[in-house]
């Protein structure tokens, strides 16, 4: 099965960047230096703890996926950094506690499940062979808060 994992939109990182607001709500953002590993939102790389600069803000990661808004906090790199664009599963990523989410129609949660480090590709198409599944967001499992999504290439 051929996959694309997708970070946040560079135009609201960017925005981010530009405003110190968070574009979708208009919410002050934060920033710091890394006390954690993140990861960035748009880069998809681990910051380096108390060295990177990072921003946090709110993001709402159905927005044009469902009419349910579920936003929550993200962090991306200060300084601007290249979004994500490889093939497979993002390396930083890998090693992380994460969740893989499989969502239908309307943000309908319809699977949840620790992703498995050493079968990720084979998970991924499970997941996506699961009925009503349309992409999978990716969590983070000690925090919370979103990754990434994967949408079916």
């Amino acid at each position: 099965m051929s996959y694309k994992v997708v970070p946040i939109p560079s135009e609201i990182a960017r925005g981010v960047r530009e405003t110190m607001r968070a574009p979708q709500y208009q919410h002050p953002a934060f920033a710091d230096v890394a006390k954690g590993y993140g990861p960035c939102r748009q880069c998809l790389k681990t910051f380096v703890r108390d060295a990177d600069e990072r921003i946090l803000f709110t993001y709402n990661s159905f927005e044009n996926l469902s009419p349910l808004p579920l936003p929550g906090p993200v962090f991306i790199h200060k300084n601007e950094c290249r979004a994500y664009d490889g093939d497979g599963f993002p390396p930083d990523l890998v090693a992380l506690p994460l969740l893989f989410e499989g969502f239908g129609r309307d943000s309908e949660l319809l699977i949840r499940e620790p992703v498995e480090k050493d079968a990720i590709d084979a998970q991924l198409a499970r997941i996506f062979a699961s009925a009503g599944v349309r992409y999978v967001n990716i969590r983070n499992a000690e925090a919370g808060c979103f990754v990434a999504r994967v949408d079916r290439a």
